[in-house]
């Protein structure tokens, strides 16, 4: 035996131990080695989708960052939610801007509009001037339950007695339910039914300006424009009714921004902007029975009948006012398709800005257009 033989310990010309393959061939089967063809490699899991952002966002107040959500986080397909887009901006849209949670899920701009383009709201500015009635009420300085007079003196309306006028409360000026026609006098008693007046509603600045002690453009700003990142919205004065009043105007990105803020509860991040949430609240339920669709400047889904905007003593009608839209959505409808809607249990936001839409007919809207159930009908149809 040589050397090399001994130092294996074994002849050259004696067979391999079985054994030692047989374990080592069953040690390769096992590790799942090229060793067995049969056998193959595990296959990676599917990726996972992160989920949905579960907390809210609230944009900065100076400059343009805005975070984004998918569709999908909201709970829409992303197809037929651009779809819906789509049509929208064929009916004269010039913005169309869609938050879920704080977040911009969606926006649209016409040809030649930016996300700092200014357009008048219009009527849909009425929830704007209820919200700093609100403030102002919170703040001590204006009750709701005291008369009209009292912050604009005698001769403020046209009726002939001073007495009837002074039953008239700012809380009725906020439900569209003075009595008043549009010529400021009297055809029904204080509260008793329910008439879409803007000369009656104009009335609402004087008071907010009495109350305030400054004028409405500061009182807007320095309440609520600055403070939730609104730099260019302004309050300019209108006769468009006969009566001295002001519009409001801005880009749709500072509409929704309003429209969040009511979301939550007149609340800012972690600042309290609007101090009276019940308020808020109390904004957006019913004012009367004569139109269960109308809280304080805010028109209510979901109500089985509704008034529209029209002549004096209008026929009530059956159903809510978009029966293809959720039923907690609360709306800012102006003239021309001006639209701010805010659905609670959706947890979205949801602004049109542009010119009338075609779909509404030859009939300029004061308020309420088709317009509204043709879009949730797409809307609602892109939900998962």
């Amino acid at each position: 035996m040589t050397r090399r033989d001994r130092l294996h310990g074994i002849p050259l010309s004696a067979p391999r131990p079985l054994a030692r393959l047989t374990t080592t061939t069953a040690l390769l089967t096992t590790l799942g080695c090229a060793a067995d063809p049969a056998v193959t490699p595990p296959t990676a899991p599917p990726p996972v989708a992160p989920p949905a952002p579960s907390v809210w966002y609230t944009p900065p107040i100076t400059g343009t960052a805005w975070t984004t959500a998918r569709p999908a986080d909201a709970g829409f397909d992303s197809t037929a939610l651009a779809a819906a887009l789509d049509w929208a901006m064929t009916q004269n849209s010039d913005a169309v801007v869609i938050l879920w949670r704080g977040r911009l899920l969606a926006e649209r701009y016409a040809a030649g509009v930016t996300a700092t383009t200014r357009g008048p709201v219009f009527s849909a500015g009425k929830t704007i001037t209820g919200a700093l009635v609100g403030q102002l009420a919170a703040e001590g300085r204006l009750q709701l339950d005291s008369s009209v007079t009292r912050y604009l003196g005698a001769g403020w309306s046209r009726m002939a007695s001073p007495a009837l006028e002074r039953a008239i409360p700012v809380r009725h000026l906020l439900a569209m339910a003075s009595g008043l026609d549009d010529s400021l006098r009297t055809v029904a008693p204080p509260g008793a039914r329910f008439y879409y007046n803007n000369p009656a509603y104009y009335q609402l600045f004087g008071v907010l300006e009495a109350a305030a002690g400054q004028p409405l453009s500061q009182v807007a700003a320095t309440r609520l424009f600055s403070r939730i990142g609104m730099p260019l919205a302004l309050a300019f004065p209108s006769t468009d009714t006969g009566e001295p009043g002001f519009i409001y105007t801005m880009p749709a990105r500072e509409f929704a921004r309003f429209g969040l803020l009511v979301l939550r509860h007149g609340r800012w991040d972690t600042t309290t902007v609007l101090q009276d949430s019940a308020f808020l609240t109390r904004a957006r339920q019913p004012s009367g029975t004569d139109n269960p669709a109308y809280g304080w400047l805010w028109w209510l889904n979901g109500s089985a009948s509704h008034r529209t905007p029209g002549p004096y003593l209008l026929p009530t009608n059956a159903g809510p006012l978009f029966p293809a839209a959720p039923s907690d959505l609360v709306a800012a409808l102006g003239k021309d398709d001006k639209k701010l809607y805010v659905v609670p249990s959706l947890d979205l936001v949801l602004v049109r800005l542009g010119d009338r839409a075609p779909i509404s007919g030859g009939i300029s809207p004061a308020a309420i257009s088709t317009f509204d159930n043709a879009f949730w009908t797409r809307l609602m149809a892109a939900r998962r």
